[in-house]
């Protein structure tokens, strides 16, 4: 209990991080690089969902709202939707960019790293073919991160 309070206040940082981005500023982009990225992001979460949605096959071995997935985009990433969602908020922030919604990404930034990684430890210890597929692969930003 005392871990899903936790999980749920960490959770809350990110979720006000993120409306802070959205209600702080423009969120429509006057260049197209930045339009680019704004698309980039959402076709990458959309791939993402998508193929989860295609892999019907419950496993059985993980936790509820866990999956483990080496096709589709998660060839290439191990969490393609936060690395298309922070693609998307990177891009509004740069739009009209200020120090606190730099913080405010920084702060989501920081939230998605953690939960990669709480993710990535449940992940260890049920899935034995999971050591393998992290090494590679990385975890957010292609050949990067």
């Amino acid at each position: 209990m005392e871990t899903d309070r936790k999980a749920l206040i960490f959770n809350g940082f990110g979720i006000l991080a993120s409306l802070f981005i959205l209600l702080s500023g423009p969120l429509i982009s006057h260049t197209v690089i930045n339009f680019l990225v704004q698309i980039f992001g959402s076709l990458l979460i959309i791939w993402a969902v998508l193929t989860i949605k295609m892999t019907k096959t419950k496993q059985k071995d993980l936790p509820d709202g866990y999956f483990f997935l080496k096709h589709g985009p998660y060839e290439i990433i191990r969490h393609p939707i936060y690395a298309g969602y922070l693609l998307i908020m990177v891009s509004f922030v740069e739009i009209e960019f200020t120090f606190l919604r730099l913080i405010a990404l920084l702060i989501l930034f920081i939230v998605i790293l953690l939960k990669t990684i709480r993710e990535e430890d449940t992940l260890m210890r049920e899935v034995q073919a999971y050591k393998e597929y992290k090494e590679k692969t990385k975890a957010i930003i292609p050949y990067l991160l």
